[in-house]
This record gives structure tokens, sequence and C-alpha cells, in this order.
């Protein structure tokens, strides 16, 4: 259903009133000058309301519908459809002046109405009305033309910057793959050659080179791409990490990780348990013995628990939000009801995230 709103259509026609409203006084004022009176306000009213109606017509309808159809029929009527306009116009006229223009006494007759000089004045308005009406269609046309011009270039230059950005994207993907293809292959081998050349020298650094070895190569695996790794990789992969991190803070070494037998061949989504052991590591409290981080795994009667502790640093949770936003996201979409995922801070300021899911 179409909704008329009159001060929408106000606002988009408000031009066409001013113009109007300027003419129509104009012509009221020149005629009561020459004649020394002013007619009656119906006159004024319905004499212009046939005249912007002929004017508008022949705009929108007559030079619209013939002007612009591949009909070549319609297209050769336009000059019949002009001289039946003109006769609609005289027709009209004649017949508002007899009916409704009752204070005239005595009335005219139809034969007194359609004398000469009122119908070559008649045609004359049309005449008038039509040509201004030509004007602006044509004005009307080529400002239509010339908006869809202006709109084609724009479409245009978007396709282009579109073209030119998928080849540019095409570009960093194809020197992203040739990067994947080169570079971890020879940090791997590099690597291996570093383990090989430190381990007898320096023992520990070289336990570090084949944890990170053991870490790059498993991100790389096409198990990780498979969607479902068994979790006993993730429990290697997050050893590894643990391995190395302890390292590089041998401050900090206060995180237990525990499993069961029974977990490590569960199939499960890749990333998780790296995901939050990373979150204790970054945000978590690791330096007090008598506070120390949790990572306890347990699968039994077809369902796991990933539970999860640590003492809170001074930061705010909003800091991390994000990555628990992550991986309860994808276990939802991955597990859908058969997951639960959830944390929260206790009384003692530990921090705590539940993982569970039924298989």
């Amino acid at each position: 259903m179409i909704i008329f709103h009159p001060a929408g259509f106000f606002s988009k026609y408000k031009y066409h009133f001013l113009v109007w409203s300027i003419f129509i006084a104009y012509q009221i004022l020149i005629q009561a000058t020459y004649s020394g009176k002013f007619s009656a306000a119906k006159q004024y009213f319905l004499a212009y309301f046939f005249s912007l109606l002929l004017f508008y017509f022949h705009a929108h309808v007559v030079l619209k519908y013939t002007l612009n159809t591949p009909n070549k029929i319609l297209k050769y009527s336009l000059g019949i459809l002009i001289i039946l306009e003109i006769i609609g116009y005289l027709v009209i006229g004649g017949l508002v002046t007899k009916y409704l223009y009752t204070d005239e006494s005595p009335q005219k007759s139809l034969s007194q109405i359609f004398n000469k000089a009122y119908i070559i004045g008649r045609i004359w308005m049309a005449i008038y009305y039509m040509g201004t009406s030509t004007g602006y269609y044509f004005l009307m046309h080529h400002r239509q033309q010339k908006q869809l011009v202006e709109k084609m270039k724009q479409q245009e230059l978007k396709t282009i910057l579109l073209e030119k950005a998928i080849k540019n994207e095409l570009v960093l993907t194809q020197n992203a793959f040739l990067r994947a293809q080169i570079n971890p292959h020879f940090l791997i081998n590099t690597l291996s050659f570093l383990y090989n050349e430190t381990r007898k020298l320096a023992p520990k650094a070289a336990e570090s080179i084949l944890s990170l070895s053991d870490i790059i190569q498993y991100s790389l695996s096409k198990e990780v791409d498979a969607g479902f790794v068994e979790l006993e990789k993730e429990i290697r992969l997050v050893e590894s990490f643990l391995t190395l991190y302890q390292a590089r803070e041998p401050l900090k070494k206060q995180l237990s990780f525990s499993y069961n037998a029974a977990a490590l061949a569960v199939p499960f989504i890749p990333m998780i348990l790296m995901s939050l052991t990373e979150r204790i590591i970054k945000h978590g409290q690791l330096d007090d013995s008598l506070k120390p981080a949790k990572i306890k795994i347990i699968y039994e009667d077809s369902i796991l628990f990933i539970d999860t502790s640590n003492m809170k640093c001074m930061e705010s949770l909003s800091t991390h939000e994000t990555i628990l936003e992550s991986i309860n996201s994808r276990l939802a979409t991955v597990y859908g009801d058969r997951a639960e995922f959830g944390f929260y801070l206790d009384t003692h300021n530990y921090f705590h995230t539940y993982t569970k899911v039924q298989f």
C-alpha cells in the first residue's frame, strides 16, 4: 500500500510550487492591471488548474510514452495526440465556463462561448503550455541522462578499484603461498640442524629448539586443517609450548598440566587447548608457588572436561574477553548444544574456565 506523505511531497516539489506561484501571481497582476479588476478566485483556480494539468500531462504522459517507446505507431502518433490535447483543452475550458461560472449574468450559451476569439485564445494558451512543457521534459530528460552517465562512471570506477583490489589480493596470496612452501621447510631444517649442533654442548637450549620445531611442524600439518585431531597431539603441543615458556621465564613455572589416559584418543577441534593455555600465560599470575595455575583434562562416560584456573592479574577482564568469546563461538559452531563453555572469577581472585563436551 502506498502512503501519501504531504510533507515529503511538498519538499520534493518545492521548486515547482515556487516557480508556478510566481508565474501565476505575475499573470494575475498583469491581467488585473489591464482589465482594471480581479476575477473570482474560483475562476483563477479552475483556469490554472487545467493549464497546469495540460503542462504535466503533456510532459509526463504524452512525450514520455511516445518519444521513449520502440513502437513506431505510437511514436509517429505524437502529432495526433497534440491535436487531441488542444481539442480537449478547448472543450474542457468551454464546459467549465458554461456550467461552473454560475455567477455570470446572463449565462452564456455554448455557441457564445466557442467563438472565434475564445478558440484562438485557448489554442494559443494550449500551445504555450505544451511548448514550455516540452522544454521542461527535455530539461528533465537531459538531467536524468546526465545522472545515469555519472552513476555508470561511478560504478565503472568501483569495478576498476575492485578488480585492482582482487589482483593485489591475488598477488599477496600467491606470495604467501610461496612463502608457506619455502620458509617453513627451511626453518624446520634449520632448527633440526641447530638441535643437533647444540644437544651435547647446551642440552637445555637444544630441548627448547626441539620444542619450537615440534610446534611449527604441528601448526603446518594437514591434520590441523582437517577439522579434528586426536587430543593427544594438542596435549603434546601444549607441553612443547610450556617447555619453551619455562625456558624463557624460569621464575614463572607455577603451572600444573594434568590429564587422564582416556582423553588422549578423543577427537577434538584443534587449538582450543592451546588458546586456553596462552590465555593463562598472558593474563595469569604464575610466580607464586602457593597459588599455581592449573589445566586439568578428564574424559569419562563419553564426556570431555577441560578446566583451567589461575590467579588473576590486576588487568581487567575485558583485555582477554576476545579469546574467550572465540573459544565459545568455535565450540558452539562445531558441537552445538553438546558443548558448554563458561568462566568466572571466585572470591579468592582465581579465574576459572570450564569446558564440557558430550560425545
